[in-house]
């Protein structure tokens, strides 16, 4: 029986970062190629796919799902904080009505 070719997809950002680093007159494309783990060839395909425009970024779909995954839980902790001050208000506020002439001044705190 045959074994199953597993094939790898690389992200374009992958690629272009690969590329771009091949392009450092002191490192060389094997050098490269044996660091990220993928065949010399490879890396030489995608140094020409980029020279002739082949090569696109099609990753700007991943790049906005992350954004909105960052978004929200940005605003999930933002909703939790507001929960929490809203929280202490409703404290404060009863404390006002069982201590009704203490006011806080500034230089209280």
């Amino acid at each position: 029986m045959k074994k199953k070719e597993k094939h790898t997809f690389y992200n374009f950002q992958f690629k272009h970062t690969a590329v771009k680093v091949t392009n450092h007159p002191n490192i060389q494309s094997v050098d490269v190629a044996e660091a990220l783990g993928i065949h010399p060839i490879m890396l030489y395909r995608w140094r020409q796919e980029m020279r002739e425009g082949k090569i696109e970024d099609n990753d700007s779909e991943a790049r906005s799902l992350s954004k909105l995954q960052e978004a929200q839980a940005k605003i999930r902790k933002l909703e939790k904080e507001l929960k929490r001050v809203r929280e202490e208000n409703v404290i404060l506020k009863k404390a006002e009505r069982l201590f009704p002439g203490k006011k806080p001044t500034p230089s209280d705190s």
